[in-house]
């Protein structure tokens, strides 16, 4: 289970997020929804103790995410909205070097990167984006972790590689993995999500069931698009 509490961080420049709570249960799979800047990546970077929150407590399977980071880190998969990954070595090595450093095999990442039809003997810095984003998915995936932390995860994915990656996620949520990932795009988190959480300028708006979250928007009479966009209070297009 992943626990946010009352988490608060501001930057000096007084942004940030306030006062975020979240929680997703074992198997859950919680969207984190908002538009750029709306505090997405701030409250999973914070999460994973990359920043110093202002305030809150925040934990994973009851260990806490900043006091015991070695082994929180151990047991949650992160993939970052922007992964930075060393540029002359070849997905394979650094399969090896991330299973050794967490004492796993490399067996999991071989069969992900059949899947997702990744040539593991290109260098990084031959790759394109979209096999850049499979290998560092790969890599918060290959240790089979407890819990998932993903940051626009579908980034420069082809549309057949997106189908796949709502497959393996599939899986882990019914293994029992608590699952966070973000998103701007609605019609992803449908896909995809059990439950979805809304941010407007650094702070939670909505935290339902997405099932709910679709059955307000059929009794409005409207896309669920548009029922996100009423959110921000952008135009929408009756029926």
């Amino acid at each position: 289970m992943i626990e946010i509490k009352d988490l608060t961080m501001l930057y000096k420049n007084g942004k940030g997020v306030s006062d975020i709570n979240l929680t997703i249960k074992s198997g859950e799979v919680k969207g984190l929804l908002g538009p750029n800047g709306s505090g997405k990546s701030t409250i999973m970077r914070s999460f994973m103790g990359f920043l110093l929150p202002t305030s809150g407590n925040m934990t994973v399977n009851g260990i806490n995410t900043l006091h015991n980071s070695a082994e929180a880190k151990a047991i949650i998969g992160y993939l970052p909205g922007d992964p930075q990954l060393p540029q002359n070595i070849s997905s394979k090595e650094l399969f090896k070097l991330s299973s050794k450093m967490r004492s796993s095999t490399i067996d999991y990442a071989i069969e992900l990167s059949d899947r997702f039809e990744l040539d593991i003997t290109q260098q990084i810095k031959e790759q394109s984006k979209g096999n850049r984003q499979k290998t560092a998915l790969i890599l918060s995936l290959l240790h089979k972790p407890k819990a998932l932390v993903l940051d626009e995860p579908t980034s420069g994915l082809d549309p057949f590689h997106q189908r796949t990656f709502f497959e393996v996620i599939s899986e882990f949520s019914n293994e029992g993995v608590s699952i966070l990932l973000s998103s701007h795009i609605i019609s992803e988190i449908e896909k995809i999500t059990t439950s979805m959480a809304v941010l407007k300028n650094g702070s939670k708006i909505y935290d339902e069931q997405l099932t709910t979250f679709v059955e307000n928007s059929k009794m409005q009479n409207i896309s669920i698009e548009d029922a996100f966009f009423k959110f921000y209070d952008r135009n929408v297009k009756n029926d």
